[in-house]
């Protein structure tokens, strides 16, 4: 096996299905078909941990959610409801006027694994009050995201991910990423058995 050492990168090119890079002054040129190159950005590791600019969006996402249940004088718009059993708390707990409404508990949280899924599980299946929830992350891993349930489910700033379909979604979550957020779509997260 042959190790080169890459001490600069000089300039990147996509010709037809190939990219191809040219490094250390020009003497080291590197091609790569597009399959393999697909496949090392695929496989490349990505940080669990959301910048910046994720942290933010998420905040914003609850901020807005709460200000658009004011706006549209919500049934109930309550933060900070205890879930039931495991010691967590719902950072907002939405109920529409309406006849067909659903109450609907909301935790944001920078990072959601599928421990915190489980936890918010067990207490939506003691509740009386909340009807489904939603566990917001910044980041929500795989994981997180294949835990969700009919009434349980997992988004995601990264990759703007759901454990639903749009269509599927509360509407008012729907309606604050689309229309205030500025979010064409989401990525319905479908495991191997389906959704």
């Amino acid at each position: 096996m042959q190790e080169v050492r890459v001490e600069s990168l000089d300039g990147l090119e996509v010709r037809g299905r190939e990219l191809r890079l040219s490094a250390n002054a020009g003497r080291l040129r590197i091609v790569f078909p597009k399959e393999i190159w697909d496949h090392v950005l695929t496989s490349a590791a990505t940080s669990d941990e959301p910048d910046a600019a994720e942290l933010e969006e998420l905040y914003a996402i609850k901020e807005t959610l709460k200000a658009h249940a004011e706006e549209q004088s919500f049934e109930s718009a309550l933060e900070g409801v205890q879930v039931r059993g495991p010691g967590l708390e719902y950072d907002l707990v939405l109920r529409p006027a309406g006849l067909l409404a659903v109450t609907t508990g909301y935790l944001f949280a920078p990072v959601v694994e599928r421990e915190l899924m489980a936890n918010i599980s067990a207490g939506l299946a003691e509740d009386t009050f909340v009807e489904q929830a939603y566990a917001i992350g910044a980041v929500a891993n795989e994981e997180a995201l294949a835990a969700g349930d009919e009434n349980l489910k997992a988004l995601s700033v990264r990759g703007r991910r759901c454990s639903t379909s749009r269509f599927e979604m509360a509407p008012e979550l729907w309606q604050v990423l689309s229309e205030n957020m500025g979010w064409e779509n989401v990525e319905t997260f479908v495991t191997e058995g389906g959704t």
